[in-house]
C-alpha cells in the first residue's frame, strides 16, 4: 500500500514540474513588422524561420502586479541548429542556410557567437530591430560572418 502511495506523489511532482516548463502558447508579432516592406521582400522560408526564432524567446512578467509588462529576457541567446531545422520542421541545410542570410539581411536577426559544425558548437542568434530602417539611408547592413579556422599543420599567419 506505501509502496502505491509512493509512486502517485512521484507523478504529481512530474506534473507540476511540466507545468513549470511549459511555455506560452502565444507568439507576439508586431503589426508594424508584418507590415513593412523588410518583411514583405524575405522570400522563401526566411518566414517560417523567424517565426521559430520568436517561438524560442521566453518571455517573463517584471514589475509589481497591475504594472507588469512582459520584457523578452533572452533575445540575444536563441539557438537554432541545422539539425534541428531538419528533423523538426522539415528545412534542408540549403533552405536553412539562405533563410539565415536572408534575415540578417534584412534586418531581423544577428549572429551573437558564431558557431562550427566541425567542432560542435551552436551559433547562437540575437533578435535585432534594424528591421525597422530597412531601406533607408540608416539601415546598417550585415552579411553573415564566416569563422575563419586554420586545419592541420599549417604556419600561423603572423600579424605585422
Amino acid at each position: 500500500m506505501s509502496d502505491d502511495r509512493g509512486q502517485i506523489d512521484n507523478v504529481f511532482d512530474l506534473k507540476k514540474e511540466e507545468k513549470k516548463k511549459k511555455s506560452s502558447p502565444i507568439i507576439v508579432v508586431e503589426k508594424e513588422m508584418i507590415k513593412s516592406e523588410a518583411w514583405l521582400s524575405i522570400r522563401g522560408v526566411a518566414p517560417h524561420v523567424y517565426i521559430i526564432f520568436l517561438t524560442k524567446r521566453r518571455m517573463e512578467k517584471i514589475g509589481k502586479k497591475g504594472h507588469q509588462r512582459t520584457l523578452c529576457t533572452n533575445s540575444q541567446e536563441l539557438i537554432f541548429t541545422y539539425s534541428e531545422a531538419k528533423e523538426k520542421y522539415g528545412i534542408t541545410k540549403r533552405e536553412f542556410s539562405r533563410a539565415i542570410d536572408n534575415l540578417i539581411e534584412h534586418g531581423f536577426i544577428d549572429i551573437v557567437t558564431i558557431g562550427g559544425g566541425m567542432f560542435r558548437e551552436e551559433t547562437v542568434y540575437g533578435l535585432s530591430e534594424r528591421w525597422r530602417k530597412w531601406g533607408t539611408s540608416e539601415f546598417e547592413e550585415k552579411k553573415r560572418k564566416i569563422r575563419k579556422i586554420s586545419m592541420g599543420f599549417c604556419k600561423p599567419e603572423r600579424k605585422t
